[in-house]
């Protein structure tokens, strides 16, 4: 498995990189939270957030391209080197935001255009299409891509998990995400093993496998180990069931790190 440098973070090398999202309604509220993040070196190393996610769906304008990029100029000067990630994520995949796919569209592009931000997120309930062409346009503007598998109701077997990542990564996709819905303990094991055979043996690209909710918070701390690149800690407002604290992530994370080396 390949990593890749954003600004100065490392994904897919060591440790898995912890993404810390922004979930707020208004202008202001998203900015408040940012400055926490970004005061100086030393307090950003103090939380342990190597990245930085604006979840634009629960923004109060998330279908409004001109208040939204006026947040991201914002947004791009409180953050300074930090990276950021663009992140709508649709009512069909459990996120808040109701839009129309050629909204949704539109909207990436513009953003990828406006070159405010270093990743975006895009998720597979918008069609291989639509998925392929705002890859391709964020690819002409110099952005980075998260290609998002959601399966909102089950754990995919390791057939099925293969045949995505395999396509998502000939798409072009920088970081592939699998997202899974485990029912027992075994479908979090089989997400694991798929994660190991995947990263090892079948893409280049950096993986990244969540299995969500109370069973799958394993998936989110043994990353290394098996081989996922990025995981979701939570400083104030969760953006998904089962974010762990920052803190206690962080921990965790340089537990593993310290024996994985060993």
């Amino acid at each position: 498995m390949s990593y890749l440098k954003v600004r100065n973070v490392e994904i897919g090398k060591g440790t898995p990189k912890i993404i810390v999202p922004i979930c707020d309604k208004t202008k202001e509220e998203i900015l408040k939270t940012a400055k926490k993040f970004s005061i100086i070196p030393v307090d950003f190393d103090i939380l342990d957030i190597d990245i930085v996610e604006w979840r634009v769906d629960w923004y109060e304008y998330y279908n409004d391209c001109e208040k939204i990029e006026e947040v991201l100029e914002d947004l791009r000067k409180i953050l300074k080197n930090i990276p950021l990630i663009f992140t709508i994520k649709t009512n069909k995949s459990h996120g808040e935001a109701d839009i129309k796919v050629e909204d949704y569209v539109n909207i990436y592009k513009e953003v990828c255009a406006s070159k405010l931000v270093d990743i975006i997120d895009i998720e597979d309930s918008i069609g291989k299409d639509n998925m392929k062409d705002i890859i391709e346009f964020a690819k002409d503007m110099g952005t980075y891509v998260i290609a998002t598998n959601h399966n909102l109701t089950h754990t995919p077997s390791k057939a099925e998990s293969i045949e995505t990542a395999k396509e998502l990564e000939d798409m072009g996709a920088d970081i592939i995400k699998i997202i899974a819905s485990p029912h027992s303990k075994l479908d979090v094991v089989e997400l694991l093993e798929t994660t190991i055979i995947l990263s090892e043996h079948i893409v280049k690209t950096p993986i990244c496998a969540i299995s969500v909710g109370e069973k799958g918070g394993l998936s989110r701390i043994c990353g290394e180990f098996f081989g996922s690149c990025i995981t979701y800690g939570v400083n104030r407002k969760k953006s998904a069931p089962g974010q762990p604290n920052i803190e206690d992530l962080s921990n965790l994370l340089k537990l593993i790190h310290k024996n994985v080396e060993a």
